[in-house]
This record gives structure tokens, sequence and C-alpha cells, in this order.
């Protein structure tokens, strides 16, 4: 199917006012479904030649103003029309339902057989369920009419109510961009709740409807407390009737926003043990996708390189909300986690400004929808709120909503309302923050007199930034000194009145308040031991920096591994524990280790964290994370199967299914021990089952279990996306590397192939997860590099080999760098 060009979706939107839809469903068959649809709308020309949009199975019948439409004029997912000045539009089709999370996606819980629909219409999906005008700028109302097994309930944009048994409607929507329809259909469990006069509600799996259960008031708090916030800070009322917030399986993004009915992937209803930062991050999400009910939902940008609008602001208010007035502060992982992925993204190859991308079609823009605009956008965001103010940034902001409300806006719609709001001109800083890429780099020279802190921009992307930050000094203890706050320039050097005695470490932006990347004074090998550092937001920025200059091989591995090895056994933040940990056994003993190193990295690094577990508190969170650290490197597969036999115990630490899981793989890779797959999914035959023992077949170490599963990954197959992503991630391993190393040449041969019988998020979600990053030889970077020249590469195929050849080519020069042994 092509992708809709910018060009004409400009033309439809100066052509086309959508009146209403009207959609009818019938679901009652678990193969295909009927959808027809009714659009009323006008035109600016009398037979004015357009198009709209319609991807199902089967055309039964098409007709405009009441002629029939030749099934002719249908192609490529687009029926060719002639429109008159006043139109009424019908398509009657019959429609395949979705098995890799998009358009109206049917999952089949294995449980027990139950049958589930949930809607996700994102980007150019919503032509798979019903006809449509698909573009954000041609807002409409909705109304639907469902039929369904009688037992089934019906949720949407709007209030639905069951009009007699299986027949279902839902009242006229508020006006919605097609990206933003939703549906949920099937035997859900659900928990109502209402708030200021909201009525609340949340559903999942009848499977999960325990787990539900435990979890729903600490969801339903956190709703409410948001929405609290929000209404304060805007003083707009939530702009829709009810909400929903469904919790579906098989989802491929964290949420989607659609007014009303938000989706979540259903691992947010946590079937096993959880730690309070995982929680955190659900309570994050709650907040992002509430905030996108105003921002995005009731004002929504006209094409798609705007996204990053929606997306950063939703991530900045989130952030700022849910530690505000929630249990939950967000701000240690925004600037461990949701940074790191942003500055990747920022330092690579594909690397693109925040806005104004001039994405011409929509899959080019999914292409470039990323951690830039999500992460980076909401750092910016703190920079313009720290610039602004408070008074001004929302009163921009409530400006905007007002003005907008309902319709369609663009970035300059926004600036305007905050430079009317701050009297102040934001040209020069949209240009400077929003149309640039790369981070400048903060330094520090401590060799002159007066010390100086220097910012500088990568050479291949020159900027003129500003940035408002604070240097700290600390001591010899790691204690904090004085704090100096700093406006510096790209490119200046500026002067700081930071006392040198009795300083043994200089820390640019130490309060994280910019975009940027820092090096610390002086370098890692002489700092006071991460450990004596008693500042969590310091520790983040210097394991950050320590990522990031083992990225750029400043740092060797080696030095990166000792540094972080030693301060595992001391770190207190069970967030900043995990993120050290995983790039210890995932990088460190993986892309950014020689061959030769790996087995003895893995050893040492097993060791430490069975000690730690041994010595941890017993149910703590702590121990849950070391545990699962522990569970992915280890080599004991004696003590794996004692564990999974019950012959051994981990002290107040029951194996839940998420955990027995954890060691059936690992044994899978140790011992090839197929059988343990089959015995565990007897017990654990869930949808999260299927795709842990997808994962498990794909590490199965033998090259009968590699070719099956490579089967699956590069031919067409009805495995649900979850499975496949699971096989993906788990056929290159870093410890089987010689097994593995004749399909390193045939996924860069094949892998683009598998753009024509797969599309959307799971091309370049697979793509993505296949990628042999441990391959760090020198001839195969060569061969990744020549793969992102060849022609005819989907963007989402392109987009995967531009950034894992980058990945590759880092770790290849990262690991040629001599090693200090810190």
């Amino acid at each position: 199917m092509p992708s809709l060009l910018r060009a004409e979706a400009a033309t439809r939107a100066e052509l086309l006012q959508i009146s209403s839809v009207a959609v009818e469903l019938d679901l009652r068959d678990s193969e295909r479904f009927a959808s027809t649809t009714v659009i009323e709308f006008t035109s600016t020309e009398e037979a004015a030649a357009t198009f709209v949009d319609f991807q199902g199975s089967e055309l039964e019948q098409a007709e405009l103003n009441g002629q029939p439409i030749s099934p002719d004029e249908w192609a490529e997912g687009r029926i060719a029309l002639t429109v008159q000045r006043e139109n009424r539009l019908m398509v009657r089709g019959t429609m395949a339902y979705g098995n890799d999370g998009e358009g109206l996606h049917q999952h089949v819980d294995p449980s027990d057989g139950r049958r589930y629909l949930y809607a996700m219409s994102f980007l150019d999906a919503a032509p798979r369920w019903f006809a449509c005008f698909d573009q954000p700028d041609l807002k409409a109302t909705y109304t639907f009419t469902v039929r369904t097994p009688t037992e089934w309930i019906v949720a949407g944009n709007s209030p639905a109510e069951q009009t007699s048994p299986g027949y279902w409607t839902l009242a006229p929507s508020k006006p919605l961009s097609t990206y933003f329809v939703s549906l949920i259909a099937g035997e859900w469990a659900s928990v109502s709740d209402e708030h200021d006069g909201i009525p609340l509600r949340l559903h999942c799996r009848q499977s999960l409807a325990e787990a539900l259960a435990a979890e729903a008031d600490d969801i339903l708090d956190v709703t409410k407390k948001c929405f609290d916030a929000y209404h304060q800070l805007f003083g707009i009322r939530y702009p829709f009737e009810e909400y929903h917030q469904a919790f579906v399986p098989d989802f491929n993004a964290g949420a989607m926003e659609n007014p009303g009915l938000v989706t979540f992937r259903d691992q947010f209803i946590f079937r096993a043990a959880a730690t309070r930062e995982e929680r955190a991050v659900r309570a994050g999400t709650i907040a992002h996708e509430m905030a996108h009910q105003w921002f995005g939902d009731l004002v929504t940008m006209r094409w798609w390189d705007d996204l990053w609008l929606n997306e950063s602001f939703a991530e900045f208010m989130a952030h700022r909300v849910c530690s505000a007035a929630t249990q939950y502060d967000l701000w240690p992982d925004f600037s461990l986690s949701r940074k790191d992925w942003g500055a990747v993204a920022d330092q690579a190859p594909s690397t693109h400004p925040v806005a104004g991308n001039g994405a011409p079609d929509a899959s080019s823009a999914l292409a470039s929808f990323d951690g830039i605009s999500y992460a980076k956008g909401a750092a910016v965001l703190v920079q313009l709120h720290r610039y602004l103010g408070e008074e001004a940034f929302t009163a921009g902001l409530v400006a905007y909503f007002n003005e907008h409300r309902f319709a369609n806006a663009t970035l300059s719609d926004l600036i305007r309302a905050w430079e009317q709001a701050g009297e102040v001109d934001l040209d020069g800083w949209a240009a400077a923050w929003l149309q640039t890429s790369g981070l400048d780099l903060f330094e520090i020279d401590a060799e002159v007199v007066p010390t100086r802190l220097m910012c500088s921009a990568p050479a291949d992307h020159p900027a003129e930034r500003r940035h408002a930050i604070d240097v700290a000094t600390l001591a010899r203890d790691g204690s904090r000194l004085e704090t100096q706050s700093v406006v510096i320039g790209t490119g200046e050097t500026q002067e700081l009145t930071l006392e040198g005695d009795g300083v043994a470490a200089w820390i640019p932006d130490s309060s994280d308040t910019t975009w940027g990347r820092i090096r610390p004074t002086p370098r890692w090998e002489e700092l006071p031991p991460l450990s004596t550092i008693s500042e969590v937001t310091v520790r983040i920025l210097l394991v950050n920096s320590i990522r990031d200059a083992v990225r750029s091989a400043e740092l060797a591995p080696g030095d990166a591994f000792e540094l972080l090895l030693a301060q595992l056994p001391h770190e207190t933040n069970v967030l900043l524990f995990s993120a050290m940990a995983d790039f210890c056994a995932t990088d460190l003993t993986g892309a950014y280790c020689p061959h030769e190193e790996r087995a003895q990295r893995l050893e040492r690094l097993a060791s430490v964290v069975r000690t730690l577990l041994d010595e941890a508190t017993p149910g703590s969170d702590r121990q849950l994370a070391i545990l699962r650290v522990w569970l992915r490197i280890t080599r004991d597969s004696g003590r794996l199967a004692q564990l999974l036999a019950g012959e051994e115990q981990i002290e107040q630490r029951p194996l839940d299914e998420e955990l027995r899981w954890a060691i059936v793989w690992r044994l899978c890779v140790l011992t090839g021990e197929a059988s343990l797959i089959a015995r565990e999914l007897e017990i654990d035959n869930s949808t999260s089952g299927k795709a842990h023992a997808a994962r498990c077949r794909a590490s199965l170490p033998t090259l009968e279990a590699k070719e099956a599963a490579w089967t699956l990954l590069t031919e067409p197959s009805t495995l649900g996306a979850y499975e496949l992503y699971a096989s993906a991630a788990g056929f290159f391993l870093a410890e089987q590397d010689e097994l593995t190393q004749d399909f390193v040449p045939r996924y860069f041969e094949q892998i683009n192939d598998t753009a024509a019988f797969r599309r959307g998020w799971a091309l370049g979600e697979v793509a993505t997860d296949l990628f042999p990053t441990h391959a760090n030889r020198p001839e195969v970077g060569r061969l990744a590099a020549a793969s992102c020249q060849a022609s005819g590469l989907n963007p989402a195929i392109r987009r995967a080999l531009v950034d894992g050849a980058d990945v590759l080519a880092r770790a290849i020069a990262a690991i040629g760098q001599p090693q200090n042994v810190v």
C-alpha cells in the first residue's frame, strides 16, 4: 500500500471538509468482519478528483451520492472519487483482523480461548478497519454501531450503550483525527470508578482480572491525581466524556492516547512481582497519555512531522505532573533512561531536527519517530520553561488550547502563543533548538585559573544554542561543595567563580537541566568513587557520561566495565543499579567486548551479582532487580535447574511466572534442553508464556533451532507480533557468535524482503531486534555500512540498518581503544 504523501494530504485538506462519519461493524465472525462506513462531506470544488482510503480484503459495495462506484476504482488501498459540493459516500467491505497490533487487532487468549479486539489507527492503520480520509487534519465526528457476541462489552471514544443483546451504539464523538479513532470489544474484565464527574473505567483480559484487581487502586489513584493537576494547571476541564484505560494484548507502543479510550500494553498489569520503579514508569505513562487529551487530542498537529510536539509536550508534562502530584518521582528515570535513549538517536547518522523534518509521506515520518521526538523535545521544553517562566509558559499553552480547540495547529501557532504570553521573540530559540541536530559537549578546563567551562557543538552539526545550567564542585568524599548557575552559548568559554581548593571534581550541568553531553573533570579514573557521591542526580550524570564515552571511543569498554563493576555493590538506587548492570550485561560483555574476553567478563559480572543476591534484603526491590540480572548471565545451570524444580529457593522470593521463564530461557541457552519449553508452557500457556517460549526456541544452541527461527522471521507467518519480536531478540546472542555467524550476511541480504509481507511497527521492530550488533568484526561493519547504501530500501528497514551499522562501527572503534584498567 502506498503511504500518503504530504502533498496529497495538503491537496485533500484544501478540497474537503468532513461533517460526520458513521461506521457499522459486525464482529461476530472470528475470521473476517464486515465494515460499512458512511461519510458526509463537502468539497470546495465541483467535479473534483480525490480518493478515500480503504484497505479491506474485499470491496463489496461503494456509492457516492447514490451512484455506484466501479470496483475498478479501488487499487492499492484507495478508492478514486469524483466529488460534488455536497457528498454522501458509502463503503461496505469485508476486512481482515490484524495480528500485528494495528488496525482492528484480534487476540485469542491461549489461557481460556476468549477473543479480544482493539483498534489501533495510528499513522495509516485506520483504513484497515473502516473507510476514511486518513490524515490528521481532516477531523470529524464519529458514530459507531457494533454487533458482537451477546456476552461482549464495547467501549470507544464516546459513551457506548447496549441497545439490545449484542447490539451497541456509540454516541457522536467530539471531532477526531482518524488516527485517534478506537474501539475495544470482547469479554473484558473491568473496574469502574468516578472522579470529579468523569466516569473512569479500567479494562483487561479476563485472565488478568485478578492482577487488575490488585493494581487498580494504584492506577486509579494516579489517574485521579493527574486529572486534578491538569485541571488546575490548564484551567480547562477534560474535553471528552468518559475516560477508559484499556490494557490490551500484543500492543506495540507503550500506550496510545485515543481520546476517551487510552490503550496500554497489558504488561502494565503486572502478573508477577514488580518494583516501585516499574510502577513509577506505569504512572508516568498514565500521566503522559492524559496530557495528550489536551495536547494532541483537543489540538492536533496538521502533519506528521509536528508529531514531536504531541510527544515532547506529553513527555515533559508527565514527568513534571507525576513527580509533583503523585507518589512517584519520574525525573531520575527521565535523566537515566529517556535522555540516554534520545542521546543515542541524536548522535546516530539518522539524527534529525526535533521539528520540521519535512517528512514527504507518513511512513517516512514514522521512521523518524524516536528518542529525539520524545526525550530531546522534552528536554528542550525544560529549557524553554526555565527561560519563559511558569506563568508565561502555561498562559501560552492555555491560549493555544482555546484558540485551536478541536482543530489543528502548527508549531508556529504554538510559538506565537508563547511569544504573546511572554512578550519575547522565540524565532531564534526555535531555530537553535528545534531545527538543528546533535548534542553540545560541556567540558571543564581546570588547568587554568580561574577554571573555565567550555561548550562545543559536534563538528558535523554546528549550531548556536544557549544553555542555562548549573556547575557543581565535589569534595574528595563525594559531597557537593559549591554550585554556580551559568548561561553559556555553543562555542563559548566562560570563567567560573568556583574555588579550586579542596575540589576533587567539577560536574557540568549538575542539575541535569539541558540537552547535552558532559565530561567531568578530572576524567573517570581520577574522580571520587561513584559510591561516595550521595546525590543520585550526579551519579546518573556520571553513568550517562561513562556510557556516552564508551560509545564515542573515548573510554575503553574494559575500563568502563571496571568502573561500573566496582559501583554495583554500593548502588542503592534500584533504577540506577539496573541501568548499570544492564549496560555491563548487554553492551560491555557483548558488542563492546572482544570475543576472546566475553566469557571472562561475564563470569566476573555473574560472580559479583551472585554475591549481591546472597546479601540482598529478602523480598526487597533490590533483591528482585539483582535476581533478574543474575538469571540473565549466570552459567550455573545446576543451580538454575534446582531453582526451577523447587529444590532451592531465593529467600522470600517465590518464583512467579516471569522468573520461571527467565530460568527456562537461560537453561535453554546453556544446555539446549528444548523439552523445558513444552513443560513450562503446560504451567503457563498464556500470551506472555507463548512469547517467552518463542524467545527460548530461537535461543536454543542448535543449527536446526536457528533455521526454524530464521524461517519465522524472514518469511510470511501468522505468528503474533510479540512472538515475532521475542524470536528476533533471542536469535543473535553474543555467547552464540560462532553458531550464528553464517546468518549475519543472510540478515543483510534478506531483511529488506520482509517489507513485502510485513508493515508498520512490526516491520521496523523485527529488523531492529534482529540486527546482529554482537558481530563486532571489521568485515561485518563494512557489510553493514554497504547495506545502508542499497537502493529500494523500505524507510523502516533503512532506519534499522543505519542505526545498527552505527552501533557496530562504534563498537569496533571502542574495543580498539587501549585499556587503562582504572
